[in-house]
């Protein structure tokens, strides 16, 4: 049985998303495939059960047979974090090694799944980089791709990782970078025997959010268009242009969230003439029976929310690239994506699969 595990050195780089591109093809290809995380720091209840929000999300997207508190045996509350510090976590390790044995059991492959970074359980003892030692399993790091600050990290975690780097994949690597990463810089990571195993676009379905994540990150009021709230946005344009100008913009942005002043009706109509998912209308102000008509005609959602719209939009760009794959159709834009952007036969030869 061979374990592989899927970390980074910065929180959401898309390790979720690597599980599920990576796992499909291993079990299309006849391996019996297992997924372990040791900690899980995402806690949410099924049951009456506190459990993780990944693990139960993978549990179900790979259609894994074992338990949820065997997929992941330790998840990060307050309770435990303040045990912890006191010392009273004295079983942690004996409960990651027990469950571990529990879902390798048959396995020709268990991929093991980090919580945020290399350092995660180090207050209780098991720090993610020791549970790896322990399970003797190469690593693979996936990295959004942010120039030098990124492969700075990279050239940190191998003076770090030694040989148990398996490689690298760089994550959300956007379309002008992309030339650059694989001409410059897969090269470059190559000489200093690094090797780079996928380099993953910027995909903007991957990055969307829905008009209902909008609604709960900006507190807002649904005014209508609720049949729309699980529509994907993937782009953000703020409406505080003149009208002729405002549509000819508008026009040339598919699938996106308009944010504007509840004043700014002539705004509001140029942008429902137009491919867009969402009305903001920042300022706690109402909109008028026009515009609610011809949203609810368009089939648009209008939301009102009480920031402005400085602080409107800084909390939506805050959001992108954070928002975790959940959705049926993000799952499959993933594994198609993965498919022909991650070296799964590479992996498999490093690996030693039979």
């Amino acid at each position: 049985m061979r374990t592989l595990f899927i970390g980074s050195l910065v929180g959401h780089s898309g390790k979720t998303m690597i599980a599920i591109g990576l796992a499909p093809v291993l079990q299309d290809q006849g391996y019996k495939v297992g997924f372990f995380k040791p900690l899980g720091k995402q806690p949410t209840t099924v049951g009456g059960k506190v459990v993780d929000a990944d693990a139960r999300f993978l549990k179900d997207a790979l259609h894994l047979a074992e338990p949820l508190e065997q997929i992941c045996p330790v998840v990060v509350t307050q309770e435990l974090f303040l045990r912890g510090l006191r010392g009273e976590a004295t079983d942690i390790r004996a409960r990651i090694q027990s469950a571990f044995e529990a879902v390798s059991a048959g396995k020709d492959l268990v991929l093991l799944g980090g919580a945020g970074t290399l350092a995660d359980g180090a207050f209780l003892g098991v720090p993610t980089i020791d549970l790896v030692k322990e399970f003797k399993a190469p690593i693979i790091l996936v990295d959004p791709y942010e120039n030098e600050g990124c492969i700075d990290r990279i050239l940190m975690a191998r003076e770090l990782l030694g040989e148990s780097l398996m490689g690298v994949i760089l994550n959300r690597v956007g379309p002008q970078s992309l030339p650059e990463v694989e001409q410059v810089i897969v090269p470059f990571l190559a000489a200093k025997g690094i090797e780079v195993l996928g380099v993953v676009p910027l995909d903007r379905l991957l990055d969307a959010v829905t008009v209902r994540q909008m609604v709960e990150i900006l507190d807002g009021k649904v005014v209508c268009g609720e049949a729309a709230l699980d529509e994907f946005v993937e782009r953000f344009s703020v409406g505080a242009m003149d009208t002729g100008a405002a549509l000819g913009y508008f026009q040339r942005l598919p699938n996106k969230a308009v944010i504007t002043g509840g004043n700014r009706a002539d705004i509001q109509l140029a942008a429902l003439e137009t491919s867009t998912r969402c009305l903001v209308l920042t300022g706690d102000q109402m909109p008028n029976q026009i515009i609610v008509a011809r949203a609810r005609e368009a089939g648009v959602p209008i939301v009102v929310v009480s920031y402005d719209t400085l602080t409107t939009v800084e909390k939506l760009e805050a959001v992108q690239g954070r928002i975790r794959i959940r959705e049926a159709p993000k799952v499959r834009r993933a594994q198609e994506l993965l498919r022909d952007r991650l070296n799964t036969r590479r992996i498999i030869q490093k690996l030693d699969l039979k």
